[in-house]
This record gives structure tokens, C-alpha cells and sequence, in this order.
């Protein structure tokens, strides 16, 4: 277990020995769902009014940095990017020396272009792995619009 105490904080935690992991005994792991308290929900296309969205599930860029860290090791992962063109990046991720890429668009509507285009192009080529592909597949549903465009967290049925 890693230190809690911040005077023994600058010690290295033990991670997972990359060497002895494969993607293949790793992928049980990187695939598990995230926690329904990390799962938010932003608007996707419009209905022609513009007052009711698809209601899109999507998760922080951060949580699949951690379960990466988590289930490979800090030295297990690497990533790089690249634009394409003047509206998208590349994200190339290689976990355990197996590399994919996959693109993230930039909305020129959007005050963070960029910053989505990495974020959505980084989560792109997780699901490439596994992590957070189970996203995709979630039903369907719509939402009606506010003015507060923000998402919202998803809340367990009770």
C-alpha cells in the first residue's frame, strides 16, 4: 500500500510490474465499468426545437488516467499527440507496448476547442482497449434542454 502520510509521500509506490502483464490478463480490469458516481451525462444532437437532447454518458478524461494507472502502472502507458489538420488531434496510447490511435474533432464553437478535441481523441483510443467502451452501448434517451448547458451526474435508481 502506498503512503498516506505526506512526509513519506516522495517514496515510489509499487505499481504493477508491466513486464509480468499482458493486455490479454490486463483487459479484465481495464474494461470493469467506472463507479456510477464518476458517469456524467452531456447533451448530444438536438431535436429541431433545440429543447430536448440525446443524453450523452461520458466519463472525466482523469478516471481513465487513474484506472490506467491502476491496473499497468504509471510506466505501463504513454501517450502522444498530433493535430490533423486545423480542427483535430490524433491521440496515439500504447499500453504494455501495443499502440492504437484514434481522433478527436475540435468544435469551433466551443470556448475549449482543443482541450475536447485531446480529451475526446484520448478517450477514443481507450475504447480502441476496452476502458469505458461499454459507454457506446448504453441506451438511448432523451433530455430536456435548460440554459445551463452543464452535465449532470447520473444517479443510481433506488
Amino acid at each position: 500500500m502506498c503512503p498516506s502520510r505526506i512526509h513519506e509521500a516522495s517514496r515510489a509506490c509499487p505499481g504493477p510490474d508491466p513486464g509480468a502483464l499482458t493486455l490479454t490478463n490486463a483487459y479484465p480490469a481495464l474494461t470493469r465499468p467506472f463507479p456510477v458516481h464518476l458517469v456524467e451525462l452531456k447533451p448530444g444532437s438536438l431535436n429541431q426545437e433545440k429543447t430536448r437532447a440525446l443524453a450523452l454518458a461520458y466519463v472525466d478524461m482523469r478516471a481513465y488516467q487513474a484506472r490506467l494507472d491502476e491496473v499497468v502502472g504509471p510506466d505501463g502507458w504513454s501517450v502522444g499527440y498530433r493535430t490533423l489538420g486545423d480542427r483535430a488531434v490524433i491521440c496515439r496510447l500504447t499500453i504494455l507496448g501495443v499502440s492504437r490511435e484514434d481522433v478527436g474533432e475540435a468544435d469551433p464553437e466551443d470556448t475549449n476547442a482543443w482541450t475536447s478535441a485531446v480529451a475526446q481523441s484520448f478517450k477514443r483510443a481507450c475504447a480502441s482497449f476496452g476502458l469505458g467502451r461499454y459507454l457506446y452501448s448504453l441506451p438511448a434517451c432523451g433530455r430536456s434542454m435548460t440554459r445551463r448547458r452543464r452535465p449532470s451526474k447520473l444517479r443510481k435508481e433506488s
